[in-house]
């Protein structure tokens, strides 16, 4: 099927109404050499769902105030530093090849959409969001994603009435993860701001170490547009606080848990009671927990390694068993602290340490097509470094997703301090009333993207909307561990009592660092295994990892700059 470019659908209930300015492919600025044509995919990336995933980043004028004018000419600049950061993950700009299993790094390009938006950026960040007005905001139809004509990344800057930016960007599933969609993110800011052609460098040797299978893709049946999906998606947003999660640890005595765990568990606990609710009884749960490779490894990888690198962690609920909160945390917990653990052979045990990626899957595949199987997906994005993404506009006061075409599926975020988690529950529409009854989401969560009122921008909208009931605050947790949070990277540097994680206490080591090209080029910024990108001996975080300080429960993790995170050494 022929790649069109979506229509922008007003929603009829809707004040909110986006006129699109202009649209265009944007090519790397430097054409991408022939040695570097085709680019053959990992067996990570075989097997990642056929999907474009989405994430909005927005910005208010930097005075509070500006002109049209002034927004559409930064969205040209934009377009600009797109082409010099295109040249470095050049993939992006290429389409995929299914019956070979590789991008064409042909430079067809981006699309890249400049749209209109006819409110100001704070009514709609005030006035309380729904996840389906969001959809007007992206620039990519949310389905199916293969067809050699859709482009691989699509892009859109929406201007919003003399008041801010809202960024969007929506990336196949079958060439970036979460990681490297921050990756880019953050690099195309770099240069955004700087006006330079030095960004984040990538490395593209993930195939080389998991090598394509022909394996088959997670089977999702998802529709190649929401309007032929089989049931009508419901999105939303609730928000744990600082408070509640402190609390839900008051409340957890086995071993430590991460904040990630326990508000999954709270979740996962909610969710099985939908489905008892629905059915009667309580079918086996299925969930599954994408866990970023990156720095899991021995040797690890690069921490801007391209493409799809994560395996599933996979926890299990048996038919008719009924668990308490305190229950589901310790099993997951243990879920994910095992699965982490037998990362680190992943790359040492030839034949088996694939097996540790690819088992899971299998044993996914089985599990998803059984239907009297309870399943349910959370992917992790805390720790991911789109907060740090500031184009010269400051860093954005909001990230988010959209609705998306699917059920029993929950994508988690920080919240902007990084004190809270943000959960994006994605349900069948006629399972949401049931799922924000339940007595524990209630109790800890705040239902932040209905009716929900944002204060003003000036007073910091999202976390003051983010503010929970009051709650009892329990005791602190233990301090000075590294806490595995799902789906991100980890991150040495950060000393340790020992805490969950293998490397708590550890450290991050330097390896080989990463070459830096002069200029803009292709392959200028090669990194191997070993090489990690560390500044002033602490490691970055990216996903999974909650760094404790003891004057601070929760400690928001800073991105470094280019010149302090990369070492501008070759390799030997």
């Amino acid at each position: 099927m022929a790649y069109k470019s979506r229509k922008v659908e007003q929603l009829e209930h809707s004040p909110m109404k986006v006129q699109i300015l202009s649209k265009k492919f944007v090519k790397p600025l430097i054409p991408t050499p022939p040695d570097l044509r085709n680019y053959k995919i990992s067996f990570a990336d075989e097997v990642a769902p056929t999907q474009n995933v989405p994430v909005i980043l927005y910005y208010p004028a930097a005075n509070g105030n500006t002109t049209t004018a002034s927004l559409v000419s930064e969205s040209y600049q934009l377009e600009k530093s797109l082409e010099h950061i295109l040249t470095r993950f050049y993939p992006l700009a290429g389409r995929y090849m299914k019956q070979s299993r590789v991008i064409d790094c042909n430079d067809q390009g981006v699309e890249y959409v400049v749209s209109k938006v006819n409110v100001q950026l704070h009514d709609l960040l005030d006035k309380g969001v729904e996840a389906e007005e969001l959809n007007q905001l992206i620039p990519c139809e949310l389905g199916a994603a293969d067809e050699v004509s859709d482009p691989l990344l699509a892009i859109q800057v929406n201007i919003f009435e003399c008041s801010g930016l809202a960024v969007s960007a929506c990336f196949s599933h079958r060439i970036a993860d979460g990681s490297t969609m921050a990756s880019f993110i953050c690099g195309w800011a770099t240069v955004n701001q700087a006006k330079s052609t030095h960004g984040i460098c990538p490395s593209f040797d993930a195939p080389s170490f998991f090598p394509g299978r022909g394996l088959d893709k997670i089977p999702m049946n998802i529709p190649r547009s929401m309007k032929d999906a089989d049931f009508k998606s419901a999105t939303k947003l609730f928000a744990f606080n600082k408070k509640a999660i402190f609390t839900l640890r008051a409340m957890s005595h086995g071993p430590r848990v991460s904040s990630l765990q326990l508000v999954n568990a709270i979740l996962w606990k909610a969710l099985i009671g939908v489905d008892r609710a629905k059915h009667g009884w309580s079918r086996a749960s299925f969930l599954i927990q994408p866990v970023n490779l990156r720095g899991k490894t021995n040797p690890p990888l690069p921490q801007h390694t391209f493409g799809n690198l994560w395996g599933l962690a996979t926890t299990q609920v048996k038919t008719g068993d009924y668990m308490a909160f305190q229950d589901f945390a310790d099993l997951l917990g243990s879920s994910v602290r095992k699965y982490v653990k037998d990362c680190e052979n992943v790359l040492s045990n030839g034949e088996d340490g694939h097996k540790i990626v690819i088992d899971p899957y299998m044993e996914f595949k089985k599990t998803v097509s059984n239907s009297q199987v309870h399943f349910c997906l959370f992917s992790s994005w805390c720790r991911f470094p789109f907060y740090e993404a500031d184009f010269g506009l400051g860093k954005p006061i909001w990230t988010s997703v959209v609705n998306l075409p699917y059920k029993n599926f929950v994508i988690l975020m920080d919240d902007k301090k990084g004190e809270g988690i943000e959960a994006w529950v994605h349900l069948d529409a006629a399972d949401m009333p049931i799922f924000e009854q339940d007595s524990d989401i209630i109790a800890f969560a705040t239902a932040a993207a209905t009716a929900a009122k944002r204060p003003p921008i000036a007073t910091d909208p999202i976390q003051t909307l983010l503010s929970a009931a009051t709650l009892a605050e329990g005791p602190a947790a233990s301090e000075g561990a590294i806490e595995i949070e799902g789906d991100g990277a980890s991150a040495g540097g950060a000393g340790g009592d020992g805490g969950e994680s293998p490397l708590a206490g550890a450290g991050a080591e330097a390896g080989g660092g990463i070459t830096i090209g002069a200029g803009v080029g292709h392959g200028g910024c090669k990194a191997g295994v070993g090489d990690v990108a560390v500044g002033d001996g602490a490691g970055m975080a990216d996903g999974d990892l909650e760094t404790a300080d003891p004057t601070n429960n929760a400690t928001s993790i800073k991105m470094t700059t280019l010149q302090e995170a990369i070492g501008e050494r070759e390799r030997d």
